[in-house]
């Protein structure tokens, strides 16, 4: 009996060891085959391991949960953000206890806030402050 004759050929199969993956898309979109049960990269066709398009799909959710929780902290703070309540803060952190008492900025003499009793509308004081310091810088 000849020992060619009793060998069994295992060409049906082979094992290959240390091969990179195929599909190196940096982000890749995938397209999941229902039918044939695969996932493909959508670039360049290549199958993907469900592993790895499960864990990509992880690392996107989480990097869109960061980017929304700071957008909504973003939000937060532009809503709260008030620049006219700065300049009041202000005022009255250096108003408090009469320490210091603001003075008036044409004139230079010192006044009580309580003093402030007449208002003006923005439009009309932007011209006049406008008009005040032309004319005053004429004079310099």
């Amino acid at each position: 009996m000849d020992l060619q004759e009793n060998l069994i050929s295992l060409d049906e199969a082979r094992i290959i060891r240390g091969r990179e993956k195929i599909c190196k898309c940096p982000k890749r979109k995938v397209v999941i085959d229902t039918t044939n049960r695969r996932v493909t990269c959508s670039s360049c066709g290549a199958v993907v391991d469900p592993y790895d398009a499960l864990l990509d799909f992880a690392r996107r959710r989480e990097e869109l949960t960061e980017n929304v929780e700071r957008l909504l902290e973003q939000r937060k703070e532009i809503a709260s953000y008030k620049p006219w309540l700065k300049v009041i803060k202000n005022l009255e952190s250096h108003y408090r206890g009469h320490k210091m008492i603001p003075n008036c900025p044409r004139c230079s003499e010192p006044f009580y806030l309580e003093e402030l009793v007449h208002w003006t509308g923005k439009p009309y004081a932007d011209a006049r402050i406008k008009r005040y310091k032309e004319a005053h810088e004429k004079e310099e």
